[in-house]
């Protein structure tokens, strides 16, 4: 199973995305099966109450060294979701707070990964 993770972290002064990013990732990490793999890397460095639309676009992850790759923000995720050609047929995160701080907006993108086949799943 190809995995994409999703990570996200609020605002550089509230915490420390060289610590919580990696932490995220080694505790989706472990929740998944032996046969699963994670092929794409996903994750923002915003407050997770922004609206959808606004979401994606900080650049708080540029002047960090986080030692997980990042393959872009939750737009993107959205986007190669929607590809044929994806490199994932599941998203997991640490936990759902991580996708979004508002339920709606958690339950916009879970509603819009299942149309799109991708199951969503959480570590915790």
């Amino acid at each position: 199973m190809r995995v994409a993770f999703a990570g996200r972290t609020s605002t550089e002064d509230q915490q420390d995305p060289t610590l919580s990013i990696p932490r995220q990732l080694a505790n989706s990490r472990a929740a998944l099966p032996a046969h699963a793999l994670i092929t794409a890397h996903f994750y923002d460095i915003e407050s997770g109450r922004k609206d959808l639309a606004a979401r994606g676009r900080g650049r708080g992850h540029e002047h960090m060294d986080i030692p997980v790759p990042r393959d872009g923000g939750i737009t993107d995720l959205l986007a190669e979701a929607a590809r044929p050609d994806r490199r994932f047929d599941a998203v997991i995160c640490e936990s759902i707070d991580r996708i979004s701080r508002r339920t709606y907006v958690g339950t916009l993108i879970e509603n819009q990964l299942e149309q799109l086949g991708v199951l969503l799943l959480a570590s915790r």
